[in-house]
């Protein structure tokens, strides 16, 4: 991949960081709570009472959560484990960077993050993407419960934004495969958002809670939540709920590659109106073993995919509306764990069920202009609407079991989706004549039901001092059946099977206390979703038409990761190499054939209208290879002063057909933040900078914007005050100023189908608790 300018002033902050590191390596202060090593400090204090060692122990205590990078993951291994004794890549964003960054979701917060991208805009439809996989090839968690679920297309998984951000108490990102520990979509990688769950004593009864308001400027957002928790003995409970009015945001002004706005301009269908109810009971029937009940409510509605109107940057081109009108959840799950069993084959079991409903509403409005001079209002318009009520059962099964130097994860789990879906099409020739409208009610995908089993086992072993090895299998079964369905009478059932046995092997190497060498080798695998396997209709621009295939196998990827972490006093350091290849991909492909040539009986009774479109198909045919290098430095200096740079660059490559570019994310990207945090903990100022590099790997015929997608450049910079901060209600305040110097730009994969980001904006925030 070519360099350029952008990218070249990028690593030119970048490398001299490193070497400011380096420098200060041999005279920086040592971390309140850490020994010399990098870890966490223990009491040398004899059972006689040695006081400076108590003295420390009480300071270790009270400062703990300063120490830098001492993070502990549960979803990379599923036990608590420090992320720096992990061979897996982990990220995580705790609460306190949720509540002072106050984002729309928390797919916002993860472009600070190497290796992990945004795709889509607004308040409510942003989604992850993970080293250059998105939508259903990575799998987006809830407290390990799968949010993916089989009806979503291939580049668009479910949104983040059904977990409202306010309750989530902190996101953990896996980079690379995970399906030995979750199963089926964990290609790419996994996003657990694990949500808040209240601490007290069971021996009293408490009562405590919190309530904020969020203001953004770019689309004159308002926002309230509130939280109450608290216990009665050994029952505890907490209620949450929010609501949120966001209209359309603005884009600035400017250029961006070829496109040129003279005036800032609205980005139709980024707004929504959304809220959400959380109830949870748990109970605590021992020291070691409690059983909970969580209820989830969210609704949202006027939400979309965002378009800019053509005619303000690309006139005469096709106008593209996609809206969500409406969308409600409902989940209910239940949970029981024992964190300390008196049992052979366990010392911890957790089982979860649950249960949730997922309807929603898809809308399309697609006006195709023939290009008749003076005459813009004549062409095609397609409309489109779909309903699918998503019914999901599922649980869980995990053990825990130590033996000698072993820790041992294995367990089963089942889901199952049962969905139901109408479709209404529209399609007419206007602006030349009275319309003759054309009118389909048939189902394009039909009711269905997909089924996932799938049983693990994983063995976490240390092999000798500071070196561990964790290996781990994995057996999946995944069915796809329809059902009967309204319109499709004519159309026979069809069942489709397929099973995957994917492994992992992870080693990290010890060279020193500081230092560890990491080397992940893993297999993912994504099943066929209900859409990619049972879709059979006109495509949504109306000029073909895409065929179901029952036959579709699994995607399987092969990745490893190789690199190393380093973590001294108030330094840390990480580098990784990785390479990923994604075997039997399934793509759209052209089959050669009309409709009417067709002589499968699926084919037979379809009307006359579409018997002389040229048929599609979704087939195993992609091999694809991502790439890249991850480079993550921290350090934390006196007087709370803290800085921490990444960067990331990513090359794509179709293996099946090497000479047509192929890419779904940035080329290059660097991250920069400087924070300063008052050492009382009063106020906490912070500046951030984001580099994303120039990528001249697509193919852009026609477009508005050029030959390639331009890189950018974006700074934000933000602060926090706590006023009262030993009273009975603290008041905290916080105020963040988003794209500084009100750059028009456009993440990688919003940039094709225009979608620029928000102009300048300012967001403000204030919260209360007792």
């Amino acid at each position: 991949m070519k360099d350029n300018t952008k990218w070249k002033k990028s690593r030119g902050i970048f490398l001299p960081l490193l070497f400011i590191i380096t420098l200060v390596m041999g005279n920086t202060v040592l971390l309140p709570g850490t020994s010399e090593s990098g870890k966490p400090e223990t009491s040398t204090a004899s059972a006689s009472g040695n006081k400076a060692g108590e003295k420390d122990k009480k300071k270790e205590a009270d400062e703990k959560e300063s120490v830098l990078h001492y993070e502990v993951t549960v979803t990379a291994t599923r036990t608590k484990k420090d992320t720096f004794e992990i061979p897996k890549p982990v990220s995580i964003i705790n609460r306190q960077k949720l509540e002072e960054k106050a984002p729309n979701n928390i797919t916002e917060m993860l472009t600070e993050l190497p290796g992990v991208d945004v795709n889509g805009v607004g308040a409510n439809q942003s989604r992850p993407v993970i080293r250059g996989f998105r939508g259903q090839r990575i799998l987006l968690l809830e407290d390990g419960i799968r949010m993916n679920n089989s009806r979503r297309q291939q580049d668009f998984g479910e949104i983040p934004a059904i977990v409202d951000v306010s309750g989530v108490d902190r996101v953990e990102v896996v980079r690379g495969p995970a399906s030995v520990l979750y199963g089926s979509d964990a290609i790419g990688g996994v996003v657990n958002i694990i949500t808040q769950i209240p601490s007290y004593q069971p021996g009293s009864s408490s009562i405590h809670g919190n309530v904020g308001y969020r203001f953004g400027s770019a689309d004159k957002q308002s926002k309230g939540i509130a939280n109450i928790n608290g216990n009665i003995g050994k029952l505890g409970f907490m209620l949450s709920g929010s609501y949120r009015n966001a209209n359309d945001y603005t884009a600035p002004s400017g250029t961006f590659g070829n496109i040129k706005l003279d005036d800032d301009v609205t980005v139709t269908d980024t707004g929504v109106t959304d809220g959400g109810i959380n109830l949870l009971l748990n109970y605590n029937i021992s020291k070691q073993s409690q059983v909970s009940f969580k209820y989830q409510y969210y609704h949202a509605k006027d939400a979309g995919f965002g378009f800019i109107e053509p005619e303000l940057y690309n006139p005469g081109s096709t106008r593209i509306q996609i809206r969500y009108p409406w969308q409600t959840v409902h989940k209910y799950t239940f949970k029981y764990e024992n964190r300390q069993m008196d049992f052979a084959l366990a010392d911890h079991v957790n089982l979860i069920g649950y249960h949730s409903s997922n309807e929603r509403e898809l809308a399309m409005d697609i006006f195709v202009p023939f290009g008749i001079p003076n005459m813009p209002q004549v062409g095609a318009s397609i409309q489109s609407e779909n309903y699918t009520d998503i019914n999901t059962l599922g649980f869980r099964l995990e053990f825990n079991k130590a033996v000698k130097s072993h820790v041992f994860t294995y367990g089963v789990d089942l889901f199952q989706d049962n969905t139901t879906n109408t479709d209404t099409n529209i399609s007419q020739v206007v602006g030349f004549g009275p319309p003759r409208p054309s009118i389909n009610t048939t189902p394009l995908v039909p009711n269905a039901r997909y089924r996932s089993f799938g049983v693990f086992i994983q063995d976490d072993m240390p092999l000798f001092k500071r070196t561990s090895l964790i290996l781990g299998l994995r057996y999946q079964n995944v069915n796809a059946s329809t059902k009967e369905t309204l319109g499709l009478e004519d159309q026979p059932l069809v069942n489709s099977t397929d099973q995957t046995l994917v492994g992992t092997a992870n080693l990290a190497y010890g060279i020193t206390d500081q230092l560890r060498l990491v080397f992940s080798l893993g297999r993912g695998f994504r099943s066929p979703n209900l859409i990619e396997r049972f879709y059979h209709g006109p495509t949504p621009e109306g000029s073909g038409f895409q065929g179901n295939n029952t036959g579709l196998k699994a995607e399987t990827s092969l990745n490893f990761d190789i690199g190393f972490k380093y973590r001294w006093k108030n330094i840390y350091l990480e580098s990784l190499y990785f390479n990923n290849v994604v075997r039997d991909g399934i793509r759209v492909t052209p089959t050669g054939k009309l409709v009417k040539d067709m002589d499968t009986p699926e084919y037979q009774n379809l009307p006359p209208e579409y018997q002389n479109l040229p048929v599609y198909q979704n087939i195993n045919v992609d091999k694809l290879r991502m790439q890249g290098i991850e480079v993550l430095g921290k350090l934390y200096l006196k007087f709370g002063i803290s800085l921490m740079a990444n960067f990331t660059h990513i090359k794509s490559k179709d293996l099946g057909n090497p000479e047509t570019p192929y890419v779904d994310t940035y080329s290059a990207k660097f991250n920069f933040n400087a924070r300063y945090d008052d050492p009382q903990k009063r106020f906490w100022l912070g500046y951030d900078l984001r580099i994303n590099g120039n990528q001249k790997d697509v193919i852009l015929v026609n477009n508005p914007i050029g030959d390639i997608i331009p890189g950018f450049t974006v700074h934000s910079i933000s602060g926090g005050i706590t006023l009262f901060k030993n009273s009975a209600f603290p008041q905290r305040i916080g105020i963040i100023i988003y794209n500084l110097t009100n750059t028009l730009y456009s993440e990688f994969s919003n940039a094709s189908f225009f979608r620029p980001a928000p102009k300048r904006q300012i967001v403000l925030t204030w919260s209360t608790s007792f």
